[in-house]
């Protein structure tokens, strides 16, 4: 062996020439890595003017006279470079950055000073890793003050990551809060830490508060319903005289989306107040299809939400306002009426609201004419208001639950009829405002 097995310092062998000249090469390596003091360690290049003992770690991507050094430990001695590979468990400090570190035998790691950069910290037995880089077994942790208040600070890179504080039960997460996926403030829950479920929502804009599973009474496990109100407008307006439903028209003729009447019997199908607020669906019997009238043109002239749902009708083909029997669970020949342009104009967005207020009015020229919902047209399901027995005017509001999802949108239809009773020969003003919906 000529040569130390720790620091590789070179032995003066017996009988060896020029002894001096081994006893100066560990000298010198004494002098480079003894109390390791090193001046950066982010050069890959040597300086241009080192000082005489000026020592270095190579950093990666070495050029010039350090080609290939990379993480060892170079010495500016005697007007040259000599080289240092470090061993496991070497110090060095850092003049640069005020820092400690030590080589664990395949990289330089932050150990101590007065700033640096810890890979991953453990406390008292906790397992740190790539992940969880900071771990700690503790009844508590203490993050106090410094004279004034304190902030716990948790940043995310863009808004479609997360920043939140998870609850597990086992490793397995419970509960999250934070901002997750976005930057609206988020509330989720766990059964199991795979299947989630959102129990709140704040707009990071508007600070307004979302349920998206809805409010539960605790004592009886029932969901609650929240009322949204929103302007007024009307879902169902007749106004000329007219029988009750089911009521029956012909087709004149078809094109595109427009669909012609024999007679003048658009406005009692669909009138000017309900645009932009329902689709009414309509049925031709000779064929037994159905289309959603959306607008009218005239009084002869209605407009259909999709010219497929007609392309096949012709002049003298038999149509009808009242779903037949039966549609669905519709045994009431109940006209089916969706207010998914009354959600998205008025609410900015479509989806099945749970129940709709309404606030009604229904009058006839001479008898106690009725108009009335339904959440689905099945028996039983139906409220009337009627107008007073000599046909004058009478109004109630009334809340409507719904339940059947519309075809034509990403709401729930409603479902009216109008009903001649007592005297009546016929309706005259008769409608359905909405005055806000439940969700």
């Amino acid at each position: 062996m000529d040569r130390t097995p720790n620091l590789d310092i070179p032995y003066i062998l017996p009988s060896q020439a020029q002894k001096h000249t081994t006893h100066n090469e560990a000298i010198r390596a004494l002098d480079a890595i003894v109390q390791l003091s090193v001046a950066r360690r982010d050069l890959s290049a040597p300086p241009a003017k080192p000082n005489e003992g000026d020592r270095y770690i190579v950093a990666n991507g070495s050029t010039g006279a350090w080609t290939g050094q990379e993480t060892r430990i170079a010495a500016w001695q005697d007007g040259a470079w000599a080289f240092f590979r470090p061993q496991s468990g070497w110090t060095a400090w850092i003049n640069s950055e005020n820092i400690l570190v030590n080589w664990d035998g395949k990289a330089w790691r932050f150990c101590a000073g007065t700033k640096g950069d810890f890979e991953t910290v453990a406390v008292n037995g906790a397992k740190a890793d790539p992940t969880n880089r900071i771990a700690a077994k503790s009844p508590a942790i203490m993050f106090d003050h410094d004279g004034a208040g304190h902030q716990l600070k948790i940043n995310k890179k863009t808004p479609g990551n997360t920043g939140s504080l998870l609850y597990q039960t086992g490793y397995s997460g419970r509960a999250e809060l934070g901002l997750t996926g976005d930057d609206d403030l988020h509330v989720k829950v766990s059964p199991n830490g795979s299947s989630w479920r959102e129990a709140l929502v704040v707009d990071k804009a508007s600070g307004g508060v979302s349920f998206p599973n809805g409010i539960v009474h605790r004592e009886s496990g029932r969901k609650g319903r929240v009322y949204v109100p929103s302007p007024v407008r009307e879902a169902w307006r007749f106004d000329a005289s007219r029988t009750a439903t089911p009521r029956i028209y012909k087709v004149a003729s078809v094109s595109g989306r427009q669909l012609d009447l024999t007679t003048a019997g658009a406005p009692g199908i669909f009138t000017s107040n309900m645009r932009d607020n329902a689709k009414v669906r309509i049925w031709n019997t000779t064929r037994n299809q159905s289309a959603w009238i959306d607008y009218n043109n005239s009084s002869t002239q209605l407009r259909v939400t999709n010219a497929s749902d007609i392309s096949t009708w012709a002049n003298g083909d038999v149509l009808r306002l009242g779903d037949p029997k039966p549609t669905g669970k519709n045994t009431l020949n109940m006209v089916a009426v969706d207010i998914g342009n009354y959600l998205f104009n008025h609410l900015g967005a479509v989806f099945r609201q749970e129940a709709v207020a309404l606030g009604l009015y229904v009058s006839s020229s001479n008898g106690s004419a009725g108009l009335g919902l339904s959440a689905s047209g099945a028996p039983g399901s139906a409220f009337d208001a009627y107008a007073l027995s000599d046909g004058t005017r009478n109004t109630m509001s009334f809340v409507l639950p719904t339940n059947v999802p519309s075809p034509v949108s990403n709401s729930n239809l409603l479902f009216f009829r109008e009903t001649l009773g007592g005297k009546a020969t016929d309706l005259t003003i008769a409608f359905a405002r909405i005055l806000g919906v439940y969700v």
